[in-house]
C-alpha cells in the first residue's frame, strides 16, 4: 500500500474543515480573477463567476445556507434557511433509516431521545438500537443535557 493512501485524510473530514473550504473559495477566486487579468475576452463571464464566490464566500464565513428547491417553492429566503452546526457544516435533518446512528453520535442523551422521538420508535421498532432494554429511553449511558 503506498505512503500516499496511508496519509491521505478521508475526504469527509476534508469536507468538514471549514478553513479548508474558504480557503478553496479564496483560491478559486484568485485564479478567477487571473483568468479575468490575463484574457480580456472573458472579463465579463469571470466577473461574474467572482461574485458568485464572494457570494458563496460570504455565506460561509456567516454559516448561512439555504435549499433552492424550497426557496423556488416557497420564494421565502427565512423557510428555505438551511441549519449548520458549530463547525459550519450543514445538518441534514435526522435520519430514520436502517444502522444510521449509534449512541456514539451523540453528545448527551437528550439528542439521542429527539433522533429516537422524531422516527417515532417504539418498543419494537428502533433499527438503529439507541434502545437497548426497550424501555422508551435512548441511550441511558450518555450524560444527561438540563
Amino acid at each position: 500500500m503506498s505512503a500516499y493512501i496511508l496519509f491521505m485524510p478521508s475526504l469527509s473530514s476534508l469536507r468538514g474543515n471549514k478553513k479548508l473550504r474558504i480557503a478553496v473559495i479564496l483560491i478559486l477566486i484568485a485564479i478567477a480573477v487571473l483568468i479575468g487579468y490575463l484574457y480580456e475576452k472573458t472579463r465579463w463571464i469571470i466577473v461574474g463567476a467572482v461574485v458568485l464566490l464572494l457570494v458563496a464566500l460570504g455565506m460561509e464565513v456567516s454559516n448561512t445556507d439555504f435549499d433552492l428547491g424550497k426557496l423556488a417553492e416557497t420564494g421565502s429566503f427565512a423557510a428555505s434557511k438551511i441549519e449548520r452546526d458549530e463547525n459550519g457544516n450543514i445538518n441534514f435533518g435526522t435520519v430514520c433509516s436502517v444502522e444510521t446512528y449509534n449512541c456514539d453520535d451523540f453528545k448527551n442523551q437528550k439528542e439521542a431521545q429527539e433522533v429516537f422521538d422524531h422516527c417515532n420508535y417504539g418498543e419494537k421498532n428502533d433499527p438503529h438500537r439507541l434502545d437497548g432494554d426497550h424501555d422508551g429511553e435512548a441511550c441511558e449511558s450518555l450524560p444527561k443535557k438540563e
